[in-house]
């Protein structure tokens, strides 16, 4: 298990009410993956914070269309338990556990959610502040027979298109596993310092770029945490 613990914060609403600026919850692993032999995969949450955080975990079928994220109510795969109360300096372990697998040579991707319920106001507490309701969101891959999880090598291929005025980056991935992008450069120029996103297996994702670019410029990346470099083509 990789126990590289991180905060993933993609989202945060501000609602009035009382501040909880001890609040940190701490998410491991960053990557769950079940293979076809197993039934369920682990997610640890820690609440490294001052005062009790609950928190509500969903579990979303997870799709590119069209250059676009798109998540989906499922059944395939739930959490246990789908609530929880961690005090401070507590863990709390949440299982991930698949209910029906994905077809032989298949990878099904996931988002794994957690969103911060408020608690309730303390009574004698000053009412003036924030309350920050945090949402996490965690990517779950789950292989069918005959997929191997392990495998780090998908079949990328990338340009650069204009539409409406605007330029965006490309990447089409022709394989079966998902493309994890970070540390993206396009002729030169840093596109992310951190982590640009997922490109599924067999679909196509696009990103703004923010500067001069064109497809016969070389592309520097990580691809799942392996160096990748490459110019781009037109198709």
């Amino acid at each position: 298990m990789n126990i590289a613990r991180v905060a993933l914060l993609l989202l945060a609403t501000v609602t009035t009410g009382l501040a909880h600026a001890g609040n940190s919850v701490m998410i491991w692993p960053i990557d769950p993956k079940i293979t076809s032999d197993q039934k369920a995969a682990e997610l640890w949450l820690e609440n490294r914070g001052t005062s009790t955080t609950l928190m509500q975990v969903r579990v979303f079928g997870w799709n590119q269309v069209n250059g676009k994220e798109q998540y989906q109510t499922q059944q395939q795969l739930l959490a246990s338990p789908p609530l929880v109360r961690i005090e401070p300096g507590k863990k709390q372990l949440v299982r991930l556990i698949k209910q029906v697998p994905p077809a032989a040579g298949k990878e099904i991707a996931y988002r794994v959610l957690l969103d911060e319920i408020p608690t309730p106001k303390e009574e004698g507490k000053d009412q003036v502040g924030l309350n920050f309701q945090m949402r996490y969101s965690v990517p779950l891959f789950v292989y069918g027979q005959g997929l191997d999880a392990s495998k780090t090598n998908p079949e990328l291929s990338w340009r650069v298109v204009s539409e409406q005025g605007k330029s965006f980056l490309e990447v089409t991935n022709r394989s079966a596993r998902h493309a994890r992008l970070s540390k993206v450069s396009v002729g030169g120029r840093r596109m992310s310092e951190g982590l640009l996103g997922y490109v599924l297996g067999n679909t196509t994702m696009r990103w703004p770029l923010s500067f001069p670019a064109s497809s016969g410029s070389q592309l520097v990346a990580e691809v799942n945490n392996q160096p990748w470099r490459t110019t781009g083509s037109e198709r």
